[in-house]
């Protein structure tokens, strides 16, 4: 019987072909391509480049996690949400077709060369304008399940929701005004269904179970609250604007355009 469990446990392995002398290496396998990433919003930051006129120097600052939520998973401990959001909304900036972009994102480098004598600071460019932040919300919601069963067989559907939420500013750095400023909050959809069968064949109970998951990626979700929260700003401090880019808005959101009926 130990025989049988141990070679019932090495199936996987033998069938992905995972197994190997200790002098060879193990066949990796081959996933999906890499790829620029894209958000549905991405035509609304292209709107802005074409009808925002973004002009002076423009910088980001920290946009943090503050919302201090840790997840453990198998493979170690971590924050669910990503420490990168400050990077995101610089690309976002750069892609706005913003007249000037400078890294703010980590000064160590020009700082060294300061220390060391061989640059002035003087040489900088002084901002005009930054953004800072925080994502601040991550509350999870509980779910709802539903399952049936009759004589050990029966489908069952559960459903899981967190919201997100974050604040941004844009400030005048001449002054420290702050000129523009934005909470935004967007629910994170997962849902997962599956059928399970469960019978015994005399004394035995055979046990079958099988299952599907969806679930929105959180740091994509982010991206795209990032970039809407940038048109918001914007839009605070140009009007105009919402006229030739918030049916890109509506589009997205499912909003259907009166025009049209009337």
């Amino acid at each position: 019987m130990q025989a049988i469990l141990k070679l019932l446990s090495l199936t996987p392995l033998l069938l992905t072909g995972c197994i190997a002398t200790s002098h060879e290496n193990v066949d990796l396998p081959v996933g999906p391509p890499v790829q620029n990433v894209s958000t549905p919003y991405d035509r609304l930051i292209t709107c802005i480049a074409t009808k925002a006129k973004l002009g002076g120097v423009w910088a980001v600052g920290e946009i943090v996690d503050a919302t201090g939520k840790f997840s453990g998973e198998y493979a170690g401990t971590g924050k669910f949400v990503t420490q990168g959001a400050g990077d995101m909304m610089q690309t976002t900036l750069i892609k706005a077709k913003a007249e000037s972009v400078v890294n703010r994102r980590d000064p160590r480098p020009v700082i060294s060369e300061i220390q060391l004598g061989i640059r002035d600071a003087k040489q900088f460019t002084l901002m005009d304008y930054y953004i800072t932040g925080s994502v601040n919300t991550l509350d999870f919601i509980p779910g709802a399940a539903a399952e049936v069963t009759i004589a050990g067989i029966g489908p069952r559907y559960r459903q899981n929701r967190a919201i997100v939420g974050l604040d941004l500013h844009l400030t005048d750095a001449r002054t420290s005004e702050v000129l523009a400023a934005v909470n935004v909050s967007k629910q994170i959809f997962a849902d997962e269904a599956g059928f399970g069968i469960g019978r015994f064949f005399g004394s035995t109970l055979v046990d079958l179970d099988i299952s599907g998951q969806n679930r929105e990626p959180l740091q994509l979700s982010l991206r795209s609250m990032l970039q809407f929260g940038f048109y918001e700003m914007l839009s605070q401090l140009n009007p105009d604007l919402r006229k030739d880019c918030q049916q890109i808005v509506d589009a997205v959101e499912g909003v259907e355009d009166q025009s049209i009926k009337s």
